[in-house]
């Protein structure tokens, strides 16, 4: 009995020096992180009138009211505003396209009125970020808000900076501040994406190829006749949209 329990311990002592190597292990371990942090910009693009326009509502915001003409027009006319268009987002912004669309109360008198002026838009005569003065268009009223919306050749504006354009609504053998008739389009030239009725993301561009261009405050187009009795009393409210993307 006595030599088998001394067998039996032995067993037991190298049973239990096996369990306590195989538990002897080390593992190193290491975390490294890198992040950074993204904040999107914000756009805001704002108008503002100078000159004698009053304004009803939205000064320095982007939906600009100016007040009805207050005196009534004649057969012979010319209406134009000057409003000025300021980067006060804090990531530069792209001028991609204009549109120019009107509203009137359905009756006889407005749609005449609609179909017999002209209108007329342009730009300033350049600033030191490459925006040129440019005629985008001098026709029938009709005409210009059936094209559409036209592509800006205005690449990008700054934060902070500003750009302008004036818009003229007129009939009759007046001064109408835009030369001669202009719509916009030509057939060919080679002055690069943009220019003579190449097309800029789907939308054709209506401004002229002459750069840069002043207003030349000379005599209207022939066909730009005065009023007749027709319009008597019509009321048309014309519109300027500016897209911007950022």
């Amino acid at each position: 009995m006595k030599l088998k329990s001394i067998a039996m311990t032995g067993v037991l002592s190298l049973a239990g020096l096996g369990l306590v190597g195989a538990g002897a292990h080390a593992v190193f371990t290491q975390n490294t992180t890198s992040a950074q942090t993204i904040t999107a910009g914000s756009m805001n693009v704002t108008l503002h009138s100078d000159g004698a326009n009053v304004v009803v509502s939205g000064n320095n915001t982007a939906n600009l009211v100016l007040a009805p003409i207050n005196a009534a027009e004649g057969s012979s006319f010319v209406e134009a505003y000057h409003v000025i268009m300021t980067n006060n987002g804090n990531i530069p912004v792209n001028e991609i396209t204009y549109q120019l669309t009107d509203s009137q109360n359905g009756s006889s008198a407005s749609v005449a009125l609609q179909t017999e002026m002209w209108a007329c838009l342009y730009s300033g005569t350049g600033n030191m970020y490459g925006n040129e003065g440019e005629v985008y268009f001098n026709s029938p009223l009709t005409t210009v808000t059936g094209w559409g919306a036209g592509a800006s050749k205005f690449l990008t504006l700054p934060v902070g900076t500003t750009d302008d354009y004036t818009v003229v609504i007129y009939a009759g053998s007046t001064d109408n501040g835009c030369g001669p008739e202009y719509d916009g389009f030509s057939s060919s030239g080679s002055d690069g994406p943009g220019y003579y009725g190449q097309t800029i993301n789907g939308y054709v561009p209506l401004y002229a190829s002459t750069s840069p261009w002043t207003p030349s405050f000379g005599t209207n187009p022939a066909a730009a006749s005065g009023l007749d009795n027709s319009a008597e009393g019509g009321v048309v409210t014309p519109t300027l949209t500016v897209q911007f993307s950022g």
